[in-house]
């Protein structure tokens, strides 16, 4: 994918992380600390998994 494509998935992925987050706070599940956390690792991974396929200029 090209760098521009890939930082419109990075963002999306961020902004769906940051909501993901806001609604589990709001929410107050059990275990919400855990499942934030877990919400960023996996935003984390896919944003990464997404730039192995960046193509160089």
């Amino acid at each position: 994918m090209k760098k521009k494509t890939f930082n419109l998935v990075a963002g999306v992925i961020g902004g769906v992380q940051t909501i993901a987050i806001a609604v589990v706070t709001f929410v107050q599940p059990a275990y919400a600390v855990q499942i934030n956390a877990a919400i960023g690792v996996a935003g984390t991974a896919a944003i990464e998994i997404c730039s192995l396929f960046v193509k160089t200029e």
